[in-house]
């Protein structure tokens, strides 16, 4: 009877290893497409960041090279008139150093506005990817932990079905048993 019982239960072993190996081959596919997909979507983001980085920069500089409170600066400056900043009629300095101020605080304000469109945008595109991920890694420990159990069923059935056989094998001796 126990090698009976031994055979079936290592057919019945064996077959849940096989599943178990599969569904493991499957999570572990999909675990890495979304990791891969992870790290594309950050790329894309952290690129998307230095293109607008880069926008705004080149925005403030042709603000500067139109602006007229900077143009006469830069032409008085050339003139020779003002040569040593510290000589500058100190109104006309006044004035340009608030200008300039306004315009990097408003430059400071669009690069802030932007990193939280960018971070909202980012939070929401990879959290659910990231939950995807952290959910097949779950999956993917659990069927791990799973083909552990299984295989030693296996083994344990496979041991029952050689104990089994040795009791159905006939004695030819002739003593018995």
């Amino acid at each position: 009877m126990g090698f009976l019982m031994g055979a079936y239960g290592k057919l019945m072993a064996g077959k849940r290893l096989r599943n178990l190996q599969y569904k493991l081959t499957t999570v572990s596919s999909r675990l890495n497409r979304a990791t891969k997909d992870i790290e594309r979507a950050e790329k894309m983001f952290t690129s998307m960041q230095r293109n607008v980085k880069t926008g705004l920069q080149n925005q403030m500089r042709e603000i500067y090279a139109n602006d007229p409170v900077y143009a006469q600066m830069m032409q008085l400056g050339q003139m020779g008139k003002y040569g040593d900043v510290t000589k500058m009629d100190s109104t006309l300095l006044n004035g340009f150093s608030t200008h300039q101020n306004e315009i990097q605080m408003q430059f400071a304000q669009a690069s802030a506005m932007w990193e939280n469109v960018f971070e909202m945008q980012k939070e929401s595109m990879l959290e659910p990817l990231k939950d995807l991920e952290d959910s097949l890694q779950t999956e993917k420990d659990s069927l791990e932990s799973q083909i552990k159990i299984a295989q030693a069923d296996y083994d344990s059935m496979k041991e029952m079905e050689k104990a089994g056989a040795k009791d159905i094998a006939p004695d030819y001796t002739g003593q018995g048993s």
